[in-house]
C-alpha cells in the first residue's frame, strides 16, 4: 500500500526532475562537449595599409572588442560555430575618425564551407577574403569613404 506522504514525496521528485531537465534544455550552454555540437573558426585580419586602423569585431551576443591594428598588424580571433549555421560576426572599420565600414567577415552560412581559417586583407580600396583551398583572394567589400 502506498502511503499519502510516499506518494507526495514522489511527486514531488518527479517535478523536480522535469523542472531541471527543462532548464538544463533552455541554458545556452550545450549539455555535450563542444565538438559534438559546435565547430571553430579563426578569422585573421591583416592590415595591409600604410596607415592604422581600428578595428571593431562582435556579433549578436559577443563583443570581441576594439583593436588599432598597426601598419602590417593582424588582429586574429577564434570564433564558435553553431550546428544550425547561424553565427554571424561583423566588424567596423575606421581611420582615424573616418568610418570605412561595417562587414560581415563570418557568417556561418556564407563561410563554414569556404574557410576555417578565414583570412582577410584590408587595402587600400576595401577588404579581401581568402578561401582555405584554393588560396585566392576575392573582394568582398569595398570601403564607403
Amino acid at each position: 500500500m502506498n502511503s499519502p506522504k510516499r506518494n507526495f514525496i514522489y511527486i514531488l521528485c518527479s517535478i523536480l526532475t522535469i523542472s531541471i531537465t527543462v532548464a538544463s534544455f533552455n541554458s545556452s550552454e550545450p549539455l555535450q562537449p563542444d565538438g559534438i555540437f559546435v565547430s571553430y573558426a579563426t578569422l585573421s585580419i591583416y592590415n595591409c595599409n600604410n596607415f592604422s586602423m581600428g578595428v571593431h569585431c562582435k556579433s549578436g551576443d559577443k563583443d570581441i572588442g576594439f583593436r588599432v591594428v598597426n601598419k602590417g598588424g593582424l588582429y586574429e580571433y577564434r570564433v564558435r560555430i553553431g550546428l544550425q549555421k547561424t553565427t554571424l560576426f561583423f566588424c567596423g572599420f575606421s581611420h582615424g575618425k573616418i568610418k570605412k565600414g561595417i562587414f560581415d567577415l563570418y557568417d556561418a552560412s556564407r563561410d563554414s564551407d569556404r574557410c576555417n581559417k578565414c583570412t582577410w586583407k584590408a587595402v587600400g580600396n576595401g577588404i579581401y577574403g581568402y578561401t582555405d583551398k584554393p588560396h585566392q583572394a576575392v573582394l568582398f567589400y569595398k570601403w564607403i569613404k
